[in-house]
């Protein structure tokens, strides 16, 4: 049993026995906001409103400055804290920055705090409604901090649109990683969800975080996730190990991922939907913003996914990557081929052209696809990088490549490509290859 259903437990037990009752089976139930377990700091006992009409900033910073200060000792990483913050089921109003956790430099200011875990009782049930009066804030941030991070069961909203969630500053001594968010939802508008960054002089960022059964929604004018908040510093090419687990990424508009630096990034099964027809919208942003990556961090493999795409402007990639490897495996994005615009929507765009004449290895297996996809060439012969598609299906088109083809190039050159064992519209065709 996780530990959130061990809170929830105790917390349900205790709703009906006063705080300390021993209950069946000899275990003790701790009624919820009595403050008297050992083991948890619920908001409501410093005096959190659950019900959203007065601001619960202080008491949110109350009950993490309690879990913070509950170490005991730990054999791996010396000491971590043996509380766990608990968010109630209600609406919770914060309208300060750094409410949800401290906003403290771990680099000589007592280091990392190595296992922390906030919980909710479930998305919809335990909300965090995020309303600063002041633009540009963030609501919690991890410089150097805390790693080894379990947030679940809750959902948080902004009604700020220039408003962060969270900003992660990681280094190779004091790193984020192990950052996991399950049951969680994010609803509103947001400049940016996450946002990666680091030291100009560390390699090795340790920065890897997972998404399981989360659901993203609200709108982004920069991006959900950023990996690499300062494109231009190399040594951020060693941002590393994403995983999106079965998740829903229903949003209106905006980039979901971009990635400016590196990062290995897996993406599971779940339903992506771009929501509002009328705005732009890009799951996967790969960008040119840096001239130089490591091999090993240039990956973006999805799988299981349906995509939907419900206006023209809505893409599911636009990749700038000049090397590394992108894959689809088993991936649908044709929900809206019925529709009369479908055939005109360029849907994955791949630039060739952005850091010489290459990109990256990019493979389609088992694929549903509407519209068509480009890739941007020049006048000369690609040098390193391909397009794949093995078994895939191309809903809106009968010919393989070419001007009015599923697979389409912009320059005099056409990019290396191989087509084979598919279906175009509803007629097999021909396996074509270049160079042939």
């Amino acid at each position: 049993m996780d530990r959130r259903s061990v809170i929830r437990g105790m917390a349900t037990a205790g709703a009906g026995v006063a705080a300390g009752a021993v209950v069946a089976g000899g275990g003790t139930a701790y009624a919820a906001g009595s403050g008297d377990d050992p083991y948890s700091v619920d908001v409501i006992s410093k005096g959190a409103d659950p019900t959203g009409a007065t601001a619960s900033d202080a008491a949110f910073r109350a009950a993490a400055a309690e879990v913070l200060a509950s170490y005991q000792p730990d054999p791996i990483s010396g000491a971590i804290p043996k509380k766990v913050l608990v968010v109630p089921p209600g609406t919770y109003l914060l309208t300060q920055p750094d409410s949800l956790l401290p906003n403290v430099n771990g680099e000589g200011n007592g280091g990392i705090v190595d296992g922390l875990s906030i919980t909710g009782y479930g998305k919809r049930l335990s909300r965090i409604v995020y309303a600063p009066t002041a633009d540009d804030t963030t609501l919690w941030t991890n410089y150097q901090r805390y790693k080894n991070i379990r947030i679940s069961g809750l959902t948080f909203t902004s009604t700020n649109a220039t408003s962060s969630f969270c900003y992660a500053y990681s280094s190779a001594t004091y790193g984020v990683q192990d950052t996991w968010y399950t049951d969680v939802e994010w609803r509103g508008s947001w400049k940016r969800g996450i946002g990666l960054d680091g030291p100009a002089t560390t390699s090795n960022l340790n920065s890897e975080m997972g998404w399981d059964h989360c659901q993203v929604g609200g709108s982004y004018s920069d991006a959900f996730l950023v990996i690499g908040m300062t494109p231009t510093a190399s040594q951020q090419d060693q941002f590393l190990n994403y995983w999106f687990r079965d998740c829903k990424v229903e949003y209106q508009s905006g980039v979901f991922v971009k990635n400016t630096r590196g990062g290995s990034m897996n993406f599971t099964g779940g339903s992506y939907i771009l929501t509002d027809t009328a705005s732009t919208g890009t799951f996967f942003q790969l960008t040119a913003d840096a001239g130089t990556r490591a091999d090993s961090v240039m990956r973006l493999y999805a799988q299981g996914i349906r995509f939907e795409l419900r206006g023209t402007g809505h893409k599911v990639i636009d990749s700038r990557w000049y090397k590394g490897n992108v894959t689809f495996v088993s991936c649908d994005d044709t929900a809206h081929s019925f529709k009369s615009w479908a055939p005109s929507a360029v849907t994955h765009v791949y630039d060739f052209e952005a850091n010489g004449s290459r990109g990256p290895m990019v493979r389609y297996v088992d694929c549903a696809l509407m519209g068509s996809h480009q890739v941007t060439t020049g006048g000369t012969a690609t040098t390193y990088g391909k397009v794949l598609y093995e078994g895939c299906r191309f809903m809106d088109m009968s010919t393989a490549t070419g001007p009015t083809g599923f697979l389409r190039w912009t320059g005099t050159v056409a990019p290396r490509y191989e087509v084979r064992d598919c279906v175009g519209a509803s007629t097999y065709l021909g396996d074509v290859k270049n160079p042939a």
